[in-house]
C-alpha cells in the first residue's frame, strides 16, 4: 500500500487522538501504581498494627495472670491468718477452761511439788 494525498490527512489527524489515549493509559497506569502502592502500605500498617495489638494483648492477659496470682496468695495468707487466730483462741479457751476447773489442785500440786 502507498500513502496517498487522502490518507496523510487522516493519520495526521489520529495522531493526537493516539497521543491522548496514550497519555490517558499512561496516568490511568501510574494511578493504579499509585493505588497499589498504598495498598500495600496500608496492609503492611495494619498487620504492623495487628502485631502490636497481639504482644499488647498477650502481655495483658500476662499482667492479669500475674495480679490474679498475687491476689489468691493475699487471700490464701489471709485464710491461713483467721484459721490459725481461729485454732489459737481454741487452744486459749481450751487452757484457760482447764486452768479454771483445775486452778486450785494445780496450785496446791505446785506449792507441795516446790517445798
Amino acid at each position: 500500500m502507498t500513502n496517498t494525498a487522502q490518507d496523510t490527512p487522516q493519520a495526521t489527524a489520529l495522531v493526537p487522538r493516539l497521543n491522548d489515549h496514550e497519555r490517558r493509559i499512561t496516568d490511568l497506569e501510574q494511578g493504579v501504581t499509585t493505588i497499589q502502592l498504598k495498598l500495600v502500605e496500608v496492609q503492611t500498617e495494619g498487620r504492623m498494627r495487628g502485631e502490636r495489638q497481639d504482644r499488647d494483648t498477650k502481655d495483658l492477659k500476662t499482667l492479669t495472670e500475674n495480679v490474679k496470682g498475687s491476689v489468691d496468695d493475699i487471700l490464701r495468707a489471709i485464710s491461713l491468718l483467721f484459721r490459725g487466730l481461729k485454732w489459737s483462741w481454741g487452744v486459749l479457751l481450751a487452757l484457760s477452761g482447764f486452768i479454771g476447773m483445775y486452778g486450785a489442785a494445780l496450785l496446791h500440786f505446785f506449792e507441795t511439788l516446790h517445798s
